[in-house]
């Protein structure tokens, strides 16, 4: 199967939708706000029967426009006007305890997500517009409720469209190499708060607060809700299987890979859009199911193109290709991935691809980069700079609000780069890396990014990975999941904090990437001890200085996939 495809589409056959807003009841008694809308000429007394798409939320399902605004406009929906023109119903779901439906949402994707999304499968099963068919789409939380409606059991589901999410909350976004993602878990809080309170987020623009006056309600005032929020994590939570007592659940409770889903799976990410590439690569390779994955260059949402002006696969296409799958899920298992500078998609029916090698290249003496390990033993020295930041624009911030990911330039790190390349080299999969360091402190945060450096001097972001130093322990036991890079458990009997003046081996993976590194290019490896704007500062005060050993018993070193 080529991608993107350049099979013909097939004609819509319905202009617009029609949309009605109403209370679905689950099996507690608990209701529902649904918007249903059907194409446009459906009837009640002769109805059409079509398969029905669930688009379930947190983030209000609909807006409601404040008067006169309401009186004359009314809010577009791409999504709902091109599927329904394709003969599809689409629900748009405020899930429990969210926007105008009724109950209370104890954490992202409780346990109860499951029976109502199993409870409103069966209820579009007994609609006279139904054919029996149920599938899912979204982006990032809708990507989620999307992915659960396969895990619900019910057999009317057939696939699911899953865009932008994690595959594992602790490692892909909340506590990404056991580091506090500070941002995300602070700024999320508070813009469910906002939500949770019908009113609009704070960073909502002007125009939209004069426009909108909070979520779409159904039939009467909207209900209250008394919901916990995720930066309770940031009081409660350093190890994996620890139980947030404000939350009542570990954060792998909530996880995506311990709910499998049992149908197709279209399932995307991106290279540069926190976690979800590697999203992507483990729900490939845990999942045995029929799937396409696919992983391109773009920020969340796949709006920007990164590296590019203008985008050369818009959304309008991205629906498109989607639409071929709810028409005819496939057979095959494919993930299709696209190389950066190369600009080439490629295709692989397993992970990692053929012909990739493992190269090590190590850390050398001023600055070096390079496959001969060091021969006499040295080292480096740096004090970590809590000021250091990636921007406001890094791959983590820019999951919140679908903005252009652009990092900001890191000076005064410590560096080492490689020679020129006398050949182009493709690097496609998960680099590791592996510091031999010695500490002032018994904790912290060792931050490492990868890039290109080009013939004129310019930088490439490519990829990052970070780990917590208590967390570095690497084990022996079974995973819970196939995984690519050195296991960490990251729980708290792993728990191994430094020892201030000792040598200690921190090893760990890089996010993945794939990139096509032209004659003459270098590669470059930073590190760095904090991230500012974005990652928890550890510790959280005084001083730390850091020695990184080269060569000997005790070398640094990177290891990449290249072709």
């Amino acid at each position: 199967m080529t991608f993107p495809s350049n099979a013909p589409l097939r004609a819509p056959g319905f202009k617009g939708a029609t949309t009605q807003s109403l209370y679905i009841p689950m099996r507690d008694g608990v209701h529902l706000a649904v918007d249903l809308s059907l194409p446009r000429g459906q009837t009640a007394v002769d109805p059409l029967r079509v398969p029905a798409l669930f688009a379930a939320t947190r983030y209000w399902r609909a807006q409601q426009l404040r008067a006169p605004f309401a009186w004359f406009l009314s809010l577009p929906d791409s999504a709902r006007d091109f599927f329904c023109a394709f003969g599809y119903a689409v629900l748009r779901i405020d899930m429990r305890g969210t926007g105008a439906s009724e109950g209370d949402q104890p954490h992202p994707w409780p346990a109860s997500d499951l029976t109502d999304l199993y409870d409103l499968a069966e209820w579009v099963t007994h609609q006279s517009w139904s054919n029996g068919k149920v599938a899912a789409f979204g982006n990032s939380y809708q990507a989620t409720t999307a992915e659960m409606l396969g895990a619900c059991g019910h057999p009317a589901v057939t696939a699911a469209l899953v865009r932008f999410n994690e595959y594992d909350v602790f490692k892909d976004i909340a506590f990404p190499g056991g580091v506090p993602n500070e941002f995300i878990l602070r700024k999320w809080a508070d813009f469910n708060r906002a939500l949770d309170a019908n009113q609009l987020p704070r960073h909502m623009s002007t125009l939209e607060k004069l426009l909108v006056s909070g979520v779409k309600p159904v039939d009467g005032p909207i209900p209250a809700h008394h919901n916990q929020q995720v930066d309770s994590a940031l009081k409660h939570v350093v190890f994996r299987d620890d139980i947030d007592p404000e939350l009542g659940v570990t954060i792998d409770q909530i996880s995506i890979h311990n709910r499998p889903t049992a149908h197709f799976i279209d399932h995307w990410g991106s290279w540069f859009d926190a976690a979800t590439a590697d999203a992507v690569i483990c729900r490939f390779a845990n999942n045995p199911r029929p799937q396409r994955a696919v992983i391109g260059a773009w920020n969340h949402g796949a709006t920007q193109q990164i590296g590019m002006q203008k985008n050369p696969f818009p959304l309008l296409a991205q629906m498109q290709e989607s639409l071929r799958i709810f028409d005819q899920p496939p057979l095959t298992r494919e993930l299709h991935y696209f190389t950066i500078n190369e600009n080439r998609w490629k295709t692989t029916q397993e992970w990692p691809p053929d012909g990739l090698t493992s190269t090590r290249l190590y850390f050398q003496p001023q600055n070096g980069l390079g496959a001969a390990l060091p021969v006499n033993p040295s080292s480096d020295h740096f004090t970590v700079d809590y000021s250091a930041s990636t921007g406001l624009n890094n791959r983590w911030q820019t999951e919140l609000d679908q903005r252009p990911v652009k990092y900001t330039a890191q000076k005064n790190l410590l560096a080492y780069g490689s020679v020129p390349f006398g050949k182009d080299v493709e690097i496609t999969g998960y680099p590791v890396v592996n510091l031999c360091v010695k500490s002032t402190r018994n904790d912290g945060v060792f931050f490492v990014y990868l890039e290109a450096v080009d013939e004129q001097e310019n930088i490439q972001y490519l990829t990052e990975g970070m780990l917590r130093a208590v967390h570095r322990k690497i084990s022996n036991e079974p995973s819970p999941y196939k995984q690519f890079v050195p296991y960490h458990t990251f729980k708290r009997k792993d728990a191994q904090p430094l020892v201030p003046g000792e040598v200690t081996e921190m090893t760990f993976g890089l996010n993945p990437i794939s990139a096509l590194l032209p004659r003459g290019w270098r590669l470059r490896v930073s590190i760095s001890g904090a991230d500012k704007h974005t990652f928890l500062q550890i510790p959280d005060s005084g001083t730390t200085a850091i020695e990184i050993f080269l060569g000997g018993e005790n070398a640094s070193y990177l290891e990449v996939p290249i072709k």
